[in-house]
């Protein structure tokens, strides 16, 4: 059974579970979400009129394997993507595949029901959503609602950022969550994620496991399949074997006053993609009269602007799928000189064209079309502008949303500049992370304090009493990272160095059962000072002048070195990499931030209030 708008019907929630393709658990986490695309994979063949295959040679770090249309198919109600180690011209080669959406899906609920590959190492199973790039130019971000290694019972949730200033986010990992995975008897689990305004919820079998907290990142991206082979020691005398998916289903529900069109605001390209081809929009006409550019904006460091030395005629569009039927409105702040043409249209929903005629100002002035009613569960949106050498327009800060509710007022697009002085990475800022003493913990960057100054700050409360590193970037040997730990007698440390050999600054008997502390550590060209609840508790001068840039990844929470970071993948290593045994942290930790600079005393203070 497979549901689209695009198609004849659309089959809601209660008749799947009168069908009995919903669980118990396979249901979203609110009354209101509304079914608007599922396939059940119950035909004999792929719906290429709704997935592409994925197709081509995946290498890197750890991986070599190719991936092949003939290696995907449709049988039993399932998706299956078979694993193989077979000869193709001549080679033995590790081979897979997978499925990527056509359509491309926005805020809402995601969930897949699947089977993965579990019998022997090299299998690398996934659920998640992704752009394009490319000529797609649709490349925000990457969503992994479940990233399987076979035989790892360990599951990646994970969110990476495309939008980047060069060497921050996308160096960062905002979210790489590593949580302990638990499959039933049989091998079928339901994985879902939950993408929404204010970040991303992961859920296995229904109950949370992970949350990342990441606002205002819009877009509209392709799910993706996927079985991939050839990643780490690959057992090929357990293949061939196959992955299977049961269904893939998303749901959408409104979200007042947030808007639903990525890249309105202009800051997605930042410095890592062409200024010339604005990310999520496409371009007709005199393209090379439309361009991003920096500056001045209306918000945040970016704004479009249409203009030639020449007379022109461009269009800069956008359309999206899958959003809730019902009453919307666009806003928009712009600028413009001359006397050419310059308009905002909106069609594709159901009605009439909207076109919204743009005046002329040298100032900002706010712009709108009220009451789009959507009735095709889509839109597009064109900029259209044509003049001559001495006309332009400047546009900023559009925002397709369902209607603000009284009293609220939308929410601003973000700009995502790194701002120098500002943490190169936080987590558990709204609410923290609850870690029971199991093998569950989160991956932050290589880059994520280092140099000859860093600080970290965050928010302890135990509910076990045990030696541990709840934040850490240590390498084994040679190069210095860091460490914060906590003993079984309440102290709390700042261990500079490698796990061999280090230096630590301690503060005595300053972390107490279920309460919450708060601690901030500092380094400064070899000096440690470790404060808690604001005040100074130890200083420490180290042999290490400069901490390591690539010495190791970082861990937030289990620091048992079971696993690691191999390129993008996580794999299981022989064993602790420790000559002395670390317990996994239990208790709540937020307010992590790690910043590549020595806070002072004053800020230290500043952060408690």
């Amino acid at each position: 059974m497979r549901t689209h708008l695009l198609g004849i019907r659309l089959i809601h929630l209660s008749l799947l579970v009168g069908l009995g393709l919903a669980s118990a658990h396979g249901a979203p986490p609110a009354a209101d979400y509304e079914l608007l695309f599922a396939d059940e994979f119950s035909g004999d063949h792929v719906d290429l009129a709704h997935w592409n295959h994925r197709v081509g040679r995946r290498s890197g770090t750890s991986i070599n394997g190719m991936n092949l249309a003939q290696n995907v198919r449709v049988e039993d109600g399932h998706l299956i993507v078979a694993v193989k180690h077979e000869l193709i011209d001549g080679r033995m080669e590790n081979t897979g595949g997978g499925l990527i959406s056509k359509q491309r899906f926005g805020y809402g609920y995601y969930e897949v029901r699947s089977q993965p590959f579990m019998r022997g190492r090299g299998v690398h199973t996934a659920f998640w959503q992704k752009g394009m790039g490319g000529a797609e130019n649709n490349a925000v971000f990457e969503i992994d609602s479940h990233e399987i290694d076979s035989t790892q019972r360990i599951a990646c949730n994970n969110l990476y950022v495309d939008v980047s200033t060069r060497g921050y986010m996308e160096s960062a990992w905002p979210h790489r969550a590593q949580v302990p995975l638990v499959l039933p008897a049989d091998g079928w689990w339901i994985d879902a994620y939950e993408y929404t305004p204010d970040g991303v919820i992961f859920y296995d079998q229904g109950r949370e496991v992970a949350r990342a907290e990441f606002p205002d990142l819009v877009a509209a991206q392709n799910v993706w399949l996927t079985a991939l082979n050839g990643v780490g020691t690959v057992d090929a005398n357990r293949m061939p074997g196959e992955s299977r998916f049961d269904y893939f289903r998303f749901y959408a529900r409104d979200y007042p006053g947030a808007n639903l069109l990525p890249n309105g605001g202009f800051e997605f390209n930042q410095d890592k993609t062409d200024l010339q081809h604005p990310v999520s929009w496409s371009e007709e006409g005199a393209v090379e009269a439309s361009r991003v550019v920096r500056g001045d904006a209306f918000v945040g460091d970016f704004k479009l602007r249409h203009g030639s030395d020449r007379a022109y005629a461009v269009t800069t569009r956008q359309s999206l799928e899958f959003i809730r039927n019902g009453e919307y409105e666009l806003r928009a702040r712009i600028r413009r000189g001359g006397s050419g043409q310059a308009s905002v249209v909106v069609s594709g929903h159901g009605g009439p064209d909207l076109k919204l005629d743009l005046p002329t100002s040298t100032n900002w002035v706010p712009v709108r079309i009220d009451r789009v009613m959507v009735a095709t569960h889509g839109v597009t949106v064109s900029v259209v502008s044509s003049g001559g050498a001495a006309d332009w327009l400047e546009i900023d800060e559009i925002q397709f949303m369902k209607p603000p509710l009284p009293g609220q007022e939308p929410r601003p697009t973000r700009s995502f500049a790194y701002r120098a002085g500002d943490p190169i990475w936080s987590i558990g800022q709204g609410r923290p992370i609850e870690f029971s003493g199991d093998e569950k913990f989160y991956f932050f960057g290589r880059n994520c304090g280092a140099g000859e100054a860093m600080t970290v700050t965050a928010a302890l409360a135990p509910s076990r009493m045990a030696d541990a590193l709840p934040i850490a970037r240590l390498p084994k040997s040679d190069a210095a990272g860091w460490a914060l730990g906590v003993t079984a007698g309440g102290d709390v440390f700042l261990r500079v160095g490698s796990r061999e050999r280090h230096a630590d600054a301690v503060a005595r008997g300053v972390l107490k059962l279920g309460k919450t502390t708060q601690v901030a550590a500092t380094f400064l060209r070899g000096e440690v000072c470790v404060y808690v609840g604001g005040e100074l508790k130890a200083r420490v001068n180290t042999p290490f002048p400069v901490l390591d840039y690539n010495s190791a990844p970082g861990r937030l929470g289990a620091n048992s070195g079971r696993y690691d970071a191999v390129g993008d993948v996580t794999l299981g290593t022989s064993g602790p990499s420790s000559p002395q045994t670390w317990g996994s942290y239990s208790g709540r930790l937020g307010q992590v931030n790690i910043y590549n600079r020595s806070l002072s005393a004053a800020e230290v203070v500043a952060l408690k209030r």
